[in-house]
């Protein structure tokens, strides 16, 4: 729910208490029904819960064709809900958006972010034409109070890839067979739907902002992928800016890291590739505040610190991943970590093709050459391997955070981000958990 309070969403207890169904052909129910199910009086909805409320109140994503085929005047009553409310929504987020863009200066640095909310206040115009959004897409979402949210009668999780991938082949009877029939069909056309990871966000009808706190982290992933892009990487307590901190880190990359930790290398320590001798959560805290400090100056309010920590003990190296933002506070503007992730790498395991690289590199390749007449080689071979397990890490690092952060800001009016957050690391689509 907005918090703004502009609108209130008729609830959809009051539609079933009300109104008269039609009666549906009594069948039995497969046990292994790849949908979720809300029990009604003379029926029920079937499809999916797409999220949870703070309140516990349930968004229910049901197929519009089945549910008009089924239950036409229900249909028509929750897509005359979900027309009233993308009205409302749109209204909500072309005020907050033109709100943003006003208090946003005019610089170069902010030239693609105020085009994305111009683009975005375009799509946000309120006048929905004749048809209007609940007629657009293949999905209506009902909100269930959290009376009726209890009444779900939730699928087995490992159903709901099948519900999702059934969905995109059109399946005209997922709803109403058994998962296996619906396994059956999509085999027959070599659909091997265990090996999908389908998404049907983009296909969802608009949300309204569900918390200010919502809308201000929306606004920092925005400004992190939109505005300009301050990135910082680096190890124990040496950290250094990189003018782009998306892509693998190789090239100038790799050769600012040793650059950097070269020296000290030199000196015959190798403590910093290691991790020997680090002050932990104290370089954290240093590392952090110098990253705040360097935004603050440049006038930015969000950016990204890649630290790689190596352990020398068990041989493995961490890729650590964060993103930072100044947000609101109780007394005023903070800064708070709003992404972490943390990627290992096996330090012990051969990466012919990346120690190459890290050989040939221009300023690697004159560093290892001293150490190697130092008679530094057993040593030399396991910093190596660091380092070639670093660049995998980073790289793989790289590729998750690019994900997270497109699913993050692919659409301003889509679900909050809290949904979005991975419930395993099994590649799972993520929804709403019911308490």
């Amino acid at each position: 729910m907005s918090s703004s309070n502009r609108f209130q969403l008729l609830p959809v207890a009051f539609l079933f208490a009300t109104l008269s169904l039609p009666a549906q052909e009594k069948t039995a129910i497969p046990p292994d029904l790849p949908v979720d199910r809300v029990v009604m009086d003379g029926g029920e909805l079937r499809g999916l819960v797409f999220g949870v409320g703070p309140k516990g109140e349930a968004w229910f994503a049901c197929r519009r064709a089945w549910l008009r085929k089924n239950h036409p005047e229900l249909a028509a009553l929750l897509e005359k809900e979900q027309d009233d409310r993308e009205w409302n929504l749109r209204s909500d987020y072309a005020r907050r958006l033109a709100a943003w863009d006003k208090s946003m200066e005019a610089s170069p640095g902010n030239k693609g972010l105020k085009e994305y909310i111009d683009q975005e206040l375009s799509r946000m115009d309120p006048g929905l034409g004749a048809e209007g959004p609940a007629g657009r897409g293949p999905f209506v979402l009902a909100r269930l109070d959290p009376a009726r949210a209890r009444m779900i009668v939730r699928a087995r999780p490992e159903w709901m890839k099948l519900a999702l991938v059934g969905w995109r082949e059109e399946v005209d009877e997922l709803e109403n067979q058994s998962a296996a029939q619906t396994v059956a069909e999509l085999k027959k056309d070599n659909i091997g739907w265990d090996k999908e990871t389908p998404d049907f966000t983009e296909k969802m009808p608009g949300l309204p902002v569900e918390s200010e706190a919502d809308w201000e982290l929306r606004k920092a992933f925005l400004s992190y992928a939109r505005g300009s892009r301050l990135n910082f990487q680096g190890t124990g307590e040496t950290i250094f800016e990189t003018a782009e901190g998306a892509g693998a880190l190789a090239g100038k990359e790799l050769e600012q890291i040793l650059g950097k930790l070269g020296p000290g290398i030199l000196n015959g320590a190798l403590g910093d590739l290691l991790g020997e001798g680090g002050t932990g959560g104290q370089a954290d805290q240093k590392v952090v505040t110098q990253a705040c400090r360097t935004a603050e100056g440049k006038n930015i309010s969000q950016f990204r610190l890649t630290r790689v920590r190596p352990d020398l003990a068990n041989k493995r190296v961490t890729v650590e991943d964060r993103l930072y933002a100044k947000l609101p506070g109780p007394s005023g503007p903070e800064w708070r970590l709003i992404h972490s992730s943390d990627l290992q790498a096996d330090a012990t395991i051969a990466r012919p093709q990346v120690e190459a690289q890290i050989n040939k590199d221009p300023k690697a390749g004159p560093l290892l050459a001293q150490l190697r007449q130092l008679g530094l080689g057993d040593k030399l071979t396991e910093a190596i391997r660091f380092g070639a397990a670093t660049l995998e890490a980073k790289e793989q690092a790289d590729t998750a955070f690019n994900t997270v952060l497109r699913q993050y800001t692919r659409r301003v009016d889509g679900p909050p981000l809290r949904w979005l957050v991975p419930r395993s690391g099994n590649g799972s689509p993520s929804r709403g958990t019911l308490p």
